[in-house]
């Protein structure tokens, strides 16, 4: 292998993993963004209870907010010691300033809901937390605490360059060692060790970035602690002060219960006195010494004045699970981006290995540099999957639209995705199949680009539309090519491009898309998708030759439109396309696409669970689709395959309507969801290769042959396609958009598949063979 050759292999792979690092810290730092500031609201609800405690007695004398003596005596001190407060004001009934500290020209935020213990607002570059002040009968005014939200986003930022340069030195080592592996590579003897260092080289990224949230995070947890305790602690000074013990006041046990209450994520509450506890929210440490679970964060706090006879302390412990449960969700996240990029770097390694020379034929290298093309494709398209039902619904909403209207917006795609096939088809019988491919890809582009720029109802079903058109266009184009390039021994592996394609570009794109969403905004994410679709066209446009192809390529789709209407008259054929191939495709665009996201939604589930939910479908097709096929291969049993997908099928529908059953905790929905999503998945791959083996022991592949048989099979299962979003959608407002619509889906598949297993003369030819 020649030098330039060999950087341009590490190059390329170095731009691939430079790529998933930047991607990996950037999700960090929003979920940094999103999570961290909720420690810092509660500790300045916390610190702003801190005076609403002193001036509680003082109201509930019934006397006015502006005669209490002492705000500026105990609001002042919490500026000092905590610096980040830029303010605290007291506002009568009126909204009229009547003490304050600090910082003056802050915007007056909106006072808490009645039973609500604060209330949050960020605005002019301030985040506030106001609290409410009551008299015995009415609110008399409201208390607040701002902070300044560059504080907030500084602390988040300061994580950044240590990140940011241990990134670049990943990918440094990384090129360093693609260079010296290309040769060995090329050969085939490192290509699997190349991707294990990628994945090596991500988890090193991955875990520096954990542990800076957990860092982060722990620090939030200690001041929120630290907060709360002050709060407690001021709560209780002035009993105090006027020369009472703790024994001398009823109902201390109800105030930290109260505390405890209030702030869910508190463990423990104490009240010590001479280090024992004398309060406390667990009974069973009373009398003994203070101790707080094994890596709590915890705060104590002196309540009484140095010299006092007895020394009373308040303790406060946050569990370690809060820290770590926040850490958890980035954990999933970071784990759902590992396999979205691993899925880039396995493809991009081998288009290196062909830059370095490695392919053993001119075709083989083209197949190889084909492979990023429909992956590329499909993984723009479903960037949005995640969320974009949801949205076609809220939008369709504002215009007095109902559910139906969504699902038909869906439908555009794939009717518009089925009518671009004959076109294309010819197009790339008479031009070759460079110009589809780029103009599907510029469409696909342009399909983005649409509600980047203007987020309306109208504007996204255009958009669906042109994607439909685009992704036909690219699929009849980049199958033309694939097979123009590929020897006889080769067409399995040529085929097996589509698949890993459509289903490693559905995991990437899901999950990606899903993780983005939060910090680029759904605009922003339809951006992504148009600038990865445009510099598809651009590689496209330089890979492809032009000219029609030369020999099979898709010459022979027209043709297969004569032969429609002899393998309808088929039995066999038209039994496993009504009950087992269409419904199965039906399933995946309106229950996996449409449907099960916006049930999700609907749950409570953000756009990030729902893209990896969908990730775990495409996931479950690719591990049963190898297994499943070579079962059929080497028994012949595609019928016990087909009915086993059948059942599958119904069983993962059934978990995902289940999963909505009351009195579920929220991880045990979300684990069955989840799961019945992956079987549907693992159940789709028993029968997208399986079906074809069918189709080809049928009397349709009698009359026409095999390959024409399944040619014609491949066409008439996109009706499934086109049906699923309208037939789906119907059964979802039928059930009240519930779990229940799910379970009616998964009760006809069940049947479909026990009429599928049934005798009939449709078994004669796979019984035979």
């Amino acid at each position: 292998m020649s030098m330039g050759a060999r950087l341009r292999s590490a190059l390329l792979l170095s731009l691939v993993a430079a790529l998933s690092l930047a991607l990996l810290v950037f999700v960090g730092w929003g979920e940094a963004k999103r999570t961290y500031p909720k420690f810092i609201f509660d500790k300045l609800a916390a610190q702003g209870e801190i005076v609403q405690s002193a001036m509680d007695g003082h109201l509930r004398a019934g006397l006015p907010v502006g005669e209490f003596p002492g705000f500026r005596r105990i609001a002042e001190p919490i500026r000092v010691a905590d610096p980040t407060v830029a303010a605290i004001v007291v506002r009568g009934a009126d909204g009229a300033a009547v003490f304050s500290v600090g910082e003056a020209a802050v915007p007056r935020p909106p006072g808490p809901e009645a039973d609500a213990r604060f209330a949050l607002s960020q605005q002019d570059g301030w985040v506030q937390v106001a609290l409410a002040m009551r008299n015995r009968f009415e609110r008399v005014g409201q208390l607040e605490v701002t902070m300044a939200r560059a504080v907030i986003d500084a602390r988040i930022d300061a994580m950044l360059p240590a990140l940011i340069a241990l990134a670049g030195g990943l990918v440094l080592a990384f090129g360093g060692f693609a260079f010296w592996a290309a040769p060995r590579a090329a050969r085939g003897g490192l290509a699997a060790r190349t991707v294990g260092v990628y994945g090596l080289v991500f988890v090193i990224a991955a875990t520096a970035v954990a542990a800076s949230l957990v860092s982060l995070y722990a620090e939030g947890a200690q001041a929120k602690a630290e907060a709360i305790s002050d709060s407690l602690a001021q709560r209780i000074r002035p009993l105090l002060d006027y020369g009472l013990t703790l024994d001398d006041v009823d109902g201390l046990d109800r105030v930290l219960a109260d505390y405890e209450r209030r702030n869910s994520d508190i463990a423990a509450v104490g009240l010590m006195r001479d280090g024992l506890v004398s309060v406390h929210t667990d009974p069973a440490m009373m009398g003994a010494p203070w101790r707080a679970a094994p890596g709590a964060y915890e705060f104590i706090v002196k309540v009484n004045p140095a010299g006092a006879g007895e020394e009373i302390q308040v303790g406060v412990a946050l569990p370690a699970e809060v820290v770590w449960k926040a850490v958890g969700r980035s954990v999933k996240n970071f784990a759902a981006l590992l396999l979205a990029s691993g899925f880039f770097a396995a493809v991009f390694l081998n288009v290196a290995r062909s830059l370095g020379g490695g392919a053993t034929s001119a075709g083989a290298r083209m197949l190889t540099l084909m492979r990023p093309i429909f992956f590329v494709a499909i993984f723009a398209d479903f960037l949005s999957a995640g969320f974009l039902p949801q949205l076609l619904r809220d939008e369709a909403a504002a215009l007095g639209l109902g559910q139906s209207a969504t699902s038909l917006a869906f439908t555009a795609y794939f009717a518009t995705f089925v009518a671009a096939l004959l076109p294309a088809s010819v197009w790339v019988e008479r031009r070759g199949p460079r110009a589809p491919v780029v103009t599907g890809a510029v469409l696909v582009a342009a399909a983005g680009a649409l509600p980047a720029l203007t987020m309306e109802f109208q504007t996204l079903v255009a958009s669906r539309a042109l994607a439909g058109i685009g992704q036909g266009l690219l699929l009849i184009g980049v199958q033309s090519a694939i097979l123009a390039n590929a020897s006889a021994r080769e067409r399995t592996r040529a085929t097996a491009i589509i698949v890993i394609g459509f289903n490693g570009g559905m995991i990437s794109g899901a999950a990606i898309g899903s993780l983005l969403v939060d910090d680029l905004t759904a605009e922003g994410v339809f951006a992504l998708s148009s600038l990865a679709a445009l510099l598809l066209a651009l590689y496209a446009a330089r890979l492809i030759r032009g000219g029609a192809p030369e020999g099979e390529g898709a010459a022979s789709f027209v043709g297969l439109l004569r032969h429609g209407a002899r393998a309808i008259g088929s039995f066999g054929f038209m039994r496993a396309f009504l009950l087992v191939g269409a419904p199965a495709k039906a399933v995946l665009t309106g229950v996996i696409v449409f449907a099960a996201p916006l049930f999700l939604s609907n749950q409570g589930w953000t756009a990030e669970d729902i893209g990896q939910i969908i990730m775990l479908y495409a996931s479950g097709v690719l591990l049963s689709t190898g297994a499943a096929s070579r079962h059929v291969d080497r028994t012949g049993d595609s019928r016990g395959v087909l009915m086993l997908g059948g059942v599958g099928s119904a069983l993962g529908l059934a978990m995902i309507g289940g999963s909505s059953f009351a009195g579920l905790a929220p991880p045990v929905e979300f684990a069955i969801a989840a799961g019945g999503v992956f079987i549907t998945g693992l159940a789709h791959g028993c029968v997208n290769a399986p079906i074809v083996s069918h189709i080809g022991d049928t009397d349709a592949a009698e009359k026409l042959g095999r390959p024409a048989a399944t040619a014609i099979y491949r066409l008439m299962e996109r009706i499934g396609h086109v049906a699923g979003p309208v037939l789906v959608g119907l059964i979802f407002t039928a059930a009240g958009g519930g779990g229940m619509a799910f379970l009616w889906i998964g009760g006809l598949l069940l049947v479909f598949t026990l009429l599928f297993g049934a005798p009939g003369p449709g078994r004669r030819r796979a019984e035979e063979g």
